[in-house]
């Protein structure tokens, strides 16, 4: 009771006693620091200023390498500044430095020339001002250490092969003529994907729509497509491309069909046509595609379809496999259909308001479905299709819904409009909430974190912890900085309302990621996907925990395309960017969400701070002007 009382004391509070402190360490640079990242294989954080990236050991916090594009890659000529034009500004944007996800390379575009460097040692393996080809877009291999460089030289677009345990360029091809921007700018911009499939032996690369094969080993063009594809997936019999084509800016259009993967010609001789697909998977001689319309096999050798008629799916917005059947929702409601396209279930089953609503969470809970959307949440019998409760759990579709899932307990805390609910398989009828609570910003709440005693919400200006018996154990409210951070509070604040559910309905399907899943024909199960992004396995393993916590919020970053997030934080902790009451001065609050104790307190200058945090170490790392402020952990 005494641990209680004195965080309820520290919630009226405010700020607590200790200081607001400046930097430990503050590295001076020559000039401005423009950019600066961490890698999270090695850890290294990686500035650029003016023409320089350097690499900071995060043990010893001193330099532990240095490149100088000025004299590594020269300086950037008028026509390159006028090139790009034709280039970044027709692609999504680049960062000035990006991680390669899942390796201790970070990629910098200086003096518009594109360098791979190697954090752990500071080695440049690539770099593009030692060709003739303005670079436009280049790509990781994973698994073979290799980047894959594309880009335009004397008006072709070339596609080169860069061994990075070597640096030698493996081969050099051309693919075909470069579109300027100027005439491609009328072109819808789906078709602007530059992403390239890799199979066996076939690299399938896109460059404004065009399609090649390109040999992997000798770089030998085998053929370049006659029609624009938007998107490539090789299928896992190596015979066929299952290609995708998005067309049209009023009238959105996308097309199905599959090539030969030897030849590059279509072998259907109708492409399916939709207004956008949902979900794809590959069972080596048929493939399943679900779009708008519905969904069914398809025979690879002639399209014919698997099943006599598409499963019913006007305005088909998710699919799911389970244990060998197929839970999908069209527009607002729900079916359970078997391999063979049969239904399991007697009717569908509403489980939203509208057909546009969000869908936040779908799945299997033991014999169960549970179905989390804006307006409803209940559980169904999954052999019957029978609702458990009696009347759907209203939500407030104008609030964030939020879920985390009690392992110890086997059930979802679900928080909605001020309230939290228990969802578990053995409840008769619809819970009452066993919390209701007073969040002063709800509409920016946007995580929710389990804890042994309960659950910790928080948003970009407040965190709050609930017990499991319902009573509010702290509750900590901070202020922006700023005219109420119209800037940048706003657009966080609309982020955090949106970010952690899965928006429903046209927009968020057109929007999505296509993916590939690739299904053993024998067993029925799921042997891979073509989306590939490793896990950060090497990450150190005191920052795995905290790094994993963080990975929703990366994502709502990634959505809005954010240059920066003022607002971090990891499982155990929110970083909130604040104003101080007392001195009216811009700080950076470290709260500690297992029992909201403040444990620091950072002096920012500026009302849009770029820096990191590193979660191995817990230091903070703030960029002014040309100074790199270090504030290592106090605790």
């Amino acid at each position: 009771m005494k641990k209680i009382t004195m965080i309820l004391f520290l919630t009226f509070a405010g700020f607590t006693g200790f200081a607001q402190r400046t930097a430990d360490e503050v590295l001076k640079m020559n000039s401005k620091i423009e950019d600066l990242m961490q890698n999270p294989i090695t850890g290294v954080i990686v500035v650029k200023e003016g023409n320089v990236v350097k690499g900071i050991n995060p043990e010893t916090k001193a330099e532990a390498w240095s490149f100088d594009a000025d004299k590594a890659v020269g300086e950037g000529t008028t026509l390159e500044a006028l090139s790009k034009l034709d280039t970044d500004n027709l692609f999504a944007s680049k960062r000035i430095l990006k991680n390669i996800d899942g390796t201790p390379y970070i990629e910098a575009l200086v003096n518009y020339k594109t360098v791979l460097i190697n954090t752990l040692d500071g080695k440049v393996v690539y770099n593009s001002a030692n060709y003739k080809y303005t670079v436009f877009n280049s790509q990781f291999l994973y698994g073979e250490n290799q980047y894959l460089v594309k880009g335009a030289e004397n008006g072709k677009v070339i596609a080169s092969l860069i061994d990075l345990n070597t640096g030698n360029v493996l081969w050099k091809t051309e693919q075909g003529d470069a579109k300027s921007a100027f005439a491609s700018m009328f072109t819808f911009k789906a078709n602007f994907s530059n992403e390239a499939e890799v199979s066996a032996n076939t690299i399938y690369s896109l460059y404004m729509g065009r399609l090649s094969a390109i040999d992997r080993n000798t770089g030998a063009l085998k053929w370049v497509g006659e029609l624009e594809y938007t998107k490539v997936f090789p299928t896992q019999n190596d015979k066929n491309l299952v290609v995708i084509n998005s067309k049209g800016l009023i009238s959105f259009k996308q097309y199905l069909n599959v090539l030969d993967a030897e030849t590059g010609k279509p072998i259907w001789e109708d492409a399916i046509k939709t207004k956008y697909i949902v979900y794809l998977e590959d069972w080596g001689d048929k493939i399943l595609v679900a779009h708008n319309s519905g969904f069914n096999f398809y025979n690879l050798k002639d399209g014919s379809k698997v099943w006599k008629k598409d499963a019913r799916g006007d305005g088909l917005k998710k699919v799911i496999s389970i244990d060998g059947d197929y839970l999908y929702v069209a527009e607002n409601e729900m079916m359970l259909i078997d391999k063979d396209g049969q239904k399991k279930w007697k009717s569908f089953i509403e489980i939203s308001d509208d057909k546009e609503d969000a869908i936040n969470y779908l799945g299997k809970v033991d014999d169960k479905v549970l179905y989390l959307t804006a307006t409803y949440g209940n559980m169904v019998d999954y052999k019957t299709g029978k609702k458990l409760w009696r009347g759907n759990l209203k939500f407030n579709a104008k609030r964030p819904l939020l879920n985390v899932f009690d392992e110890e307990n086997n059930q979802f805390l679900v928080y909605n409009d001020e309230e939290l609910f228990k969802f578990n398989t053995t409840v008769k009828d619809k819970p009452e909430p066993f919390a209701k609570v007073n969040i002063k910003k709800e509409k920016e709440l946007n995580s929710i974190e389990l804890f042994s005693w309960g659950v910790a919400l928080s948003g970009p200006t407040e965190v709050m912890g609930v017990s499991k018996e319902g009573k509010v154990l702290y509750h900590r409210i901070y202020t922006q900085p700023g005219d109420g951070g119209r800037a940048w509070g706003q657009a966080l604040a609309t982020a955090g309302s949106i970010g952690l559910g899965v928006s429903a309905g046209y927009n968020a399907a057109v929007g999505s990621e296509w993916r590939m899943v690739y299904i053993d024909p024998a067993t029925g199960q799921e042997t891979g996907s073509s989306v590939i992004k490793k896990q950060n396995d090497k990450q150190l393993n005191r920052a795995a925990k905290q790094a994993a916590g963080s990975a929703a919020l990366a994502d709502v970053s990634k959505r809005f395309s954010q240059r920066f997030d003022a607002m971090r934080q990891s499982r155990d902790f929110s970083y909130i960017f604040a104003k101080d009451e007392a001195t009216q001065k811009k700080v950076l609050v470290k709260v500690r969400k297992d029992d909201g104790t403040e444990l620091d307190k950072i002096l920012f200058e500026n009302m849009r701070p770029i820096y990191e945090v590193d979660f191995a170490t817990q230091s903070v790392y703030y960029i002014f002007e040309n100074e790199l402020r270090i504030f290592n952990n106090k605790i």
